[in-house]
């Protein structure tokens, strides 16, 4: 029998087993406490995109923007990006993540944006950041 795969093997069960299960052990269980730390990372990120937005469209490159679009944006993998910018994947990484020259650490969007943030002392970021560390200590 080519093609079967054991690991995905269903058991049937009762409903009543299942109905006996505590919530805490349920797959998508989440305390409070976390709760309100997913909701203080959203809104992190709600109030820091608008301003790292105009960091990528002002200060990367054409292909620097795209690459990092498509993969922080649209979720696509390294080689997806590759094979549809038509370069290879270790450019995409590259352009990302910058590479290794006479042993200092050179380009990359990634790099190129935090020393924007921290040489600009963007204040939506720095409100945002104080935000996310207090809503976090208070989660604690």
């Amino acid at each position: 029998m080519s093609g079967f795969n054991a690991d995905f093997w269903e058991i049937p069960t009762s409903s009543r087993y299942l109905e006996n299960v505590p919530a805490e052990r349920n797959l998508w269980f989440e305390t409070e406490q976390d709760r309100e730390r997913r909701y203080a990372l959203q809104d992190f990120f709600q109030g820091v995109m608008p301003a790292v937005n105009t960091l990528i469209d002002s200060k990367l490159t054409p292909r620097q923007r795209d690459i990092l679009r498509l993969y922080y944006l649209e979720g696509m993998t390294q080689v997806e990006i590759a094979e549809s910018l038509a370069v290879t994947q270790s450019t995409v990484s590259r352009h990302l993540f910058g590479t290794r020259r006479g042993g200092k650490k050179v380009g990359g969007a990634i790099a190129k944006l935090r020393k924007l943030v921290e040489k600009n002392n963007v204040q939506a970021v720095s409100h945002a950041l104080e935000s996310l560390e207090r809503r976090m200590a208070q989660t604690s």
